[in-house]
């Protein structure tokens, strides 16, 4: 079992810096047993097979405390298991489709343009907070219906949450629940879902989708309804990582951003290799239902997994120069094959709007400013994220030139 490569998977100064223990795990010992005595996987296939196989490796629990227990209406997507997962995820799917990730682009670019403009104005700031945290949690908004003037509460409701005792325990010093524990977050989105209920016609957002068809027949109950609103604003809380990577990539590397600016068709491609090699969220839970064999080692039924997406976005195995930032790599190649948005009947449904996030923030700077505009400060020291399963930066001090 490696015992040297044991480590804590909740530990984020370790699971920030470990490439060299990952790329030993993935040649000697491809499944390693955690401090915690869950079962690491480090290579692409073991990774992905128990992503696809959601019956022998479930996602109930996710990321909880083993001793929580908590009404399944109150558990976001990302922790149900089918038959109800699969009901809950259907128009959630359908609401997240390529097209509404299209009908939220002029929203996306004002806004950047608006933030973009602020921190120019002073000449710079905190691109995290001023732009890479609130963008994501605003188009995610703005797409489940929030009214705009409404947006920033929203969010300020949404980053507490996530920040708080109750994502480990379903409860704060307030109480139990997303009710509660965060009653006026619970009572405005109750609002919102009655609105909706009484609307004449009812508004195409995504809030309105998960609560009803195109028939008019009910999907979700509106206790679901709440939950699942709070989970993808939650949820977009990832797409923060992905912008700030690829904004520092972009100072850090004058070329490129020459590259980008001369091809802005390369776009896409640049958001594909960032989440590959920079994966927003770097590993995932899952626990065995039955009897299996995980690269030769048996996982027994209860078992603890930790799916190592960093480590499977790097196998040697499937890509070529696998740690290296490569803009050329056959076309899909990285979008096929990497597993940041995870895989099987768990895939992200937000990944459309996540692409768009990415490509639109870095499309809208370019068109908005010239090259080298945007620049670390003297003084700026990088530093992660601190939470182990997040891979970003936690401020990004810039300068911001106008154009």
């Amino acid at each position: 079992m490696c015992d040297h490569l044991r480590f804590s998977p909740f530990d984020s100064g370790t699971t920030h810096d470990m490439w060299d223990e990952l790329a030993e795990m993935r040649e000697k010992c491809p499944v390693v047993r955690t401090s915690e005595d869950y079962l690491f996987l480090a290579r692409h296939a073991d990774n992905e097979r128990v992503f696809g196989d959601a019956r022998s490796f479930r996602n109930a629990g996710g990321w909880r405390e083993s001793w929580v227990h908590m009404p399944v209406e109150d558990r976001f997507l990302g922790e149900l298991d089918p038959p109800r997962h699969s009901e809950l995820r259907h128009p959630m799917v359908l609401a997240l489709s390529p097209r509404m990730a299209t009908g939220a682009e002029p929203f996306t670019r004002e806004y950047v343009c608006t933030r973009l403009e602020r921190m120019a104005a002073v000449g710079g700031g905190d691109l995290v907070e001023e732009l890479t945290l609130p963008m994501p949690q605003a188009v995610t908004a703005h797409v489940l219906g929030v009214p705009i003037d409404d947006i920033p509460q929203v969010a300020a409701w949404c980053f507490q949450l996530i920040h708080s005792t109750w994502p480990a325990t379903n409860r704060t010093e307030r109480g139990e629940g997303i009710a509660g524990a965060f009653p006026e977050f619970a009572a405005y989105l109750d609002e919102q879902i009655a609105l909706r209920h009484r609307a004449d016609p009812r508004p195409d957002d995504l809030m309105t989708r998960m609560l009803y068809a195109e028939d008019g027949s009910r999907r979700m109950s509106d206790w679901d309804v709440r939950t699942q609103s709070a989970g993808v604003l939650a949820a977009s809380l990832s797409t923060t990582a992905l912008i700030g990577n690829l904004f520092y990539r972009l100072m850090r590397e004058p070329a490129f951003e020459d590259t980008l600016r001369a091809a802005p068709d390369l776009i896409p491609a640049a958001v594909e290799e960032s989440l590959r090699l920079e994966p927003p969220v770097m590993l995932l839970f899952r626990t065995a239902e039955v009897e299996a064999t995980v690269a030769g080692h048996p996982i027994c039924p209860g078992d603890r997994i930790v799916t190592g997406i960093a480590s499977a976005n790097r196998d040697e195995r499937v890509f070529d120069d696998a740690d290296a930032f490569r803009l050329d790599r056959a076309r899909g190649e990285a979008e096929a094959k990497h597993l940041s948005f995870g895989a099987g009947a768990h895939i992200c449904p937000g990944r459309n709007l996540a692409r768009m996030e990415g490509r639109v923030v870095l499309e809208t700077y370019f068109e908005s400013y010239s090259p080298r505009s945007l620049t670390l400060a003297p003084d700026f020291v990088f530093e992660f994220v601190p939470m182990f399963l997040e891979y970003g930066p936690r401020r990004l001090d810039v300068v911001l030139n106008r154009s």
